[in-house]
């Protein structure tokens, strides 16, 4: 017995020491910590093993608006994981304290194998509070200026639209297809030839292989050691886009691209960024406008064909803004555009796809010790978790309906609080892209509905699941195919099309 209680007194004593060596300093100010089941190591095993779900359940199961996880290891030794749409709001209202924009430069620097000369340039004076020039803030400023609805939007819709177009007419040609795989091929050609131009590096099937290898594991590049061994399809993947933006840039592509490319290309040349880095940052950018914008598409247009009523209600909405007209016997179409994106109907399906399948979390790091809200003091240097899950599915802000897909949620008065929305990110760092994917989307919603007859093969609309086993992604993909037959509508099928804007 003796020995026994010896036994446990030496194993509390060595794990009260890994403690005290090892374990965060913490202060009462802070929020409070939820301690591990298994000293020290635990909370990291947790992340490793469950990822997103594992502070999913501790949010759910201590209905805390914040709390604090000690990991080891982590920069500065802590997680904070922000469970309020309050407190998101609050966390925006700090954004020079609590930034997004330095977390988004590390993983750049990380997931593109950037050059220590790049990574300096890139990571240095990331707001652009000091003195000289910021790489990173003046890139951010570019995209955002650009995105916004003015004549640089118009000019990637319009091309972006056209390429939709030719490639839906195409579906009267082939009528069975994997729902996803389609949507997915279908926004890269349609996004990516609207930035890169006729050079576009992703007309090579090839590369858009490469594409989906890097994407499958983003994340690893930057979590894991020896990515080239640990990551090895990811990294090749990566490795040959960098090669294809190589020879895009000895073809001269830039010249014949988007005003955006463009004015990208002439930041990162003032900056002092090589060729071969400009390539690898170009490489990772197709994740910021193609991960999250193809499950999106997905999902918004899966909800839409699995419901007859949602057809016949966005086919009633979208006709009135096509102008029909015949002769001899030929039928020519013309619709106008600037009017599909605030189409009510397809806007609510949209936005709640975002909410729905948005399991992704936002990510912030603290660069000096900071009071949020004046009630809690989060440490410099630590990470800031907020689970959009947390948000989206908080009955208080939604209703009790919060964990049904409503397709018409988004078409009440007040759909939701302030903050309970995370679709597009939030504040500062809202999503520069958003406007030109919603355009996207909607015109393909609504081409899809005026255009065809969509059955599924099996004979019913089945949800395919969603996978959230990829951290790179805000938004979930399907688990499944979605095998569906399309059929040219009556009086809709030929003719030819013209877009307005």
């Amino acid at each position: 017995m003796s020995l026994l209680f010896a036994s446990l007194a030496a194993i509390v004593s060595f794990v009260w020491f890994l403690n005290y060596v090892f374990g965060v300093k913490r202060d009462s100010k802070e929020p409070p910590y939820i301690d591990p089941k298994f000293p020290i190591i635990g909370h990291a095993v947790g992340l490793l093993r469950e990822k997103y779900g594992y502070y999913i359940a501790l949010s759910e199961k201590y209905k805390l608006r914040i709390f604090a996880l000690a990991i080891p290891g982590m920069p500065g030794g802590r997680v904070y994981i922000i469970n309020s749409p309050e407190l998101v709001l609050a966390v925006q209202r700090q954004s020079k304290q609590l930034s997004f924009w330095h977390v988004e430069a590390t993983f750049t620097v990380g997931m593109a194998g950037l050059s220590p000369h790049a990574a300096k340039i890139v990571t240095h004076n990331v707001n652009g509070e000091e003195e000289g020039t910021s790489f990173f803030k003046s890139g951010m400023t570019l995209q955002h200026q650009e995105m916004q609805p003015g004549e640089h939007l118009l000019n990637i819709t319009r091309d972006g639209t056209q390429k939709l177009a030719r490639t839906v007419s195409r579906l009267e040609e082939i009528t069975r297809i994997d729902l996803n795989q389609w949507i997915v091929d279908t926004i890269m050609d349609s996004v990516t030839g609207s930035f890169y131009g006729p050079r576009n590096p992703y007309k090579d099937p090839e590369i858009s292989k490469a594409f989906r290898d890097f994407e499958d594991n983003a994340v690893g590049l930057i979590s894991f050691p020896l990515p080239k061994v640990t990551c090895r399809k990811a990294y090749q993947g990566r490795e040959k886009m960098v090669d294809a933006f190589l020879k895009y840039y000895a073809d001269e592509g830039p010249k014949t691209a988007s005003h955006i490319v463009q004015s990208q290309d002439r930041v990162a040349t003032t900056s002092g960024i090589s060729l071969l880095d400009r390539a690898r940052i170009d490489a990772v950018s197709g994740h910021a406008i193609l991960a999250n914008t193809t499950p999106t598409a997905f999902w918004t247009v899966f909800h839409l064909l699995s419901d007859p009523k949602l057809v016949e209600e966005v086919r009633n909405a979208v006709e009135p803004f096509v102008k029909t007209s015949e002769k001899n016997g030929h039928f020519s179409r013309e619709m106008d555009i600037s009017k599909i994106r605030d189409v009510p109907i397809i806007r609510s399906i949209l936005h709640e796809s975002l909410r729905y399948y948005a399991d992704g979390t936002g990510t912030r790091i603290v660069l000096q010790d900071t009071m949020l809200d004046d009630k809690y003091l989060l440490k410099k240097d630590s990470f800031i978790f907020m689970p959009n899950r947390a948000y989206h599915f908080d009955e208080s802000s939604w209703g009790t309906d919060v964990d049904n897909f409503d397709a018409h949620r988004f078409m009440k008065s007040k759909p939701y609080q302030p903050g309970a929305f995370r679709g597009f990110g939030g504040g500062i760092n809202l999503c520069p892209g958003r406007f030109y994917a919603m355009n996207e989307i909607s015109f393909l919603c609504s081409m899809l509905v005026l255009r065809y007859d969509v059955k599924p093969v099996c004979g019913a609309w089945i949800h395919p699941g969603a996978d959230s086993s990829n951290l790179s992604l805000i938004i979930n993909p399907p688990i499944k195919e979605v095998l569906v037959d399309f059929k040219p509508r009556a009086g809709w099928a030929g003719g030819d099309w013209s877009f307005t804007l």
